[in-house]
C-alpha cells in the first residue's frame, strides 16, 4: 500500500497536465500513487491521463461520466485512494521539489490531519 495518494483533478488543463503529473512522478520519494481524475474535460485531459497510467503503475486513471466540479472530482479521487495520507494537486499546478518527502518528515508547512 502506498504511503501517499496524490489526487489530481483535471478539467480544461490539458496544456499543463503533463508538467503537473511529471512534477509528482519525479519526486525523490516513491511511496505514492497518483489518482488522476478526468472531470469529463472537453479537451484531451482524459487522453493525457490514460497515457501516464499506461506507462507508470503509480498513476491510476479515473474518468467521471459528467463534469462534477473540483470538489466532487477530488472526492471521487479520495474514494479510490489507498494511501495513508492524501495530497491534493490541481491539474494545472506543480508539486514542489521533494514535497512528498517533506510532508513525510513534517517539514513542509502543510496542514496534516489524521482520522
Amino acid at each position: 500500500m502506498p504511503r501517499f495518494s496524490v489526487i489530481v483533478p483535471a478539467y480544461r488543463v490539458q496544456a499543463y497536465l503533463h508538467e503537473s503529473l511529471d512534477s509528482v512522478l519525479t519526486q525523490s520519494f516513491e511511496g505514492f500513487e497518483i489518482i488522476a481524475v478526468d472531470d469529463c474535460s472537453p479537451d484531451a485531459c482524459g487522453t493525457v491521463i490514460d497515457e501516464f497510467a499506461a506507462r507508470d503503475r503509480r498513476v491510476r486513471a479515473l474518468h467521471l461520466p459528467e463534469n462534477t466540479g473540483l470538489g466532487r472530482a477530488r472526492n471521487a479521487g479520495i474514494a479510490q485512494a489507498t494511501g495513508d495520507c492524501l495530497i491534493f494537486l490541481d491539474g494545472d499546478g506543480r508539486a514542489a521539489e521533494r514535497v512528498v518527502r517533506r510532508v513525510l518528515l513534517g517539514d513542509s508547512g502543510a496542514a496534516v490531519g489524521r482520522g
